[in-house]
């Protein structure tokens, strides 16, 4: 007759998962299935249904010793290699995977190959400005403009690489990277030697911020470094103002920018 509490323990994947990630951590060099099945206390042929499932989620792995098949926990190193190989394969990579393979690193988030990637919540962003804000008053306008000065010198380097194989210009291919990462829609209004026009139709901070003032200052500041690189290799300088803002109750957000003499 069959063990009601075999059957019992079969029904429950995160009992058994429990159980196996203790054994293997006892054993960092590895089990069999059989020494697994035993010290757990279900059947073989029960464990090396769990074992197939534990592998699949990433948590176990497997390498031949002889005729033997050990089994250990996946460390970060393994994980990393194994996500890094399904996501080479599009045929076999999903979303999940690409998500378990973000490594943090120094508070930075990174690819499985050791690529950066550039992550700026834009919930965060609007925390961030009333709370700022709320310590050093008008003061957030100038500290919002200088931090999206700087954020531009991240991403320099990738705008610059899509701007080449795109044949496009920096500022567009700057603007299409925020609209990929959810920022909204960007239209450059006009451009030309001694100015350049910026719609920004759906500001994360409209709605967010309670203000009747213009408050995209990250946004204008990013533009002004964005111009400046992209002008003559950096020569020119420029300076971004947002003259039209939706927190301020216009259609949209307008930034406006001339060369800085």
């Amino acid at each position: 007759m069959d063990d009601p509490q075999a059957k019992r323990r079969w029904q429950d994947y995160s009992i058994i998962k429990e159980d196996v990630i203790k054994a293997l951590q006892d054993h960092p060099e590895g089990l069999t299935g059989a020494k697994i099945a035993e010290q757990v206390g279900i059947t073989q042929g029960a464990m090396s249904k769990y074992l197939s499932m534990l592998r699949v989620d990433g948590i176990i792995t497997s390498r031949k010793v002889g005729v033997a098949k050990l089994w250990k926990l996946v460390s970060q190193a393994d994980r990393t290699d194994m996500l890094a190989d399904r996501i080479g394969d599009p045929d076999e990579a999903t979303f999940k995977d690409y998500a378990l393979s973000l490594i943090e690193e120094d508070s930075k988030l990174m690819e499985a190959d050791g690529k950066r990637i550039m992550v700026m919540p834009t919930v965060i962003l609007s925390s961030l400005y009333n709370y700022t804000k709320s310590i050093v008053g008008t003061e957030v306008h100038a500290f919002f403009y200088e931090w999206g000065r700087d954020y531009l010198s991240e991403v320099s380097q990738f705008v610059d690489d899509v701007t080449k194989k795109t044949g496009g210009n920096f500022i567009q291919s700057f603007l299409l990277l925020w609209k990929l990462k959810g920022w909204g829609r960007f239209e450059i209004a006009s451009m030309t030697s001694n100015q350049i026009e910026v719609i920004w139709h759906d500001s994360i901070w409209a709605g967010e911020v309670d203000d009747r003032v213009p408050v995209d200052d990250f946004v204008a500041g990013a533009l002004s470094a964005a111009a400046s690189h992209a002008a003559e290799g950096g020569s020119s300088k420029w300076r971004f103002a947002e003259t039209e803002c939706k927190a301020a109750g216009a259609p949209h957000c307008k930034f406006v920018g001339t060369p800085v003499n």
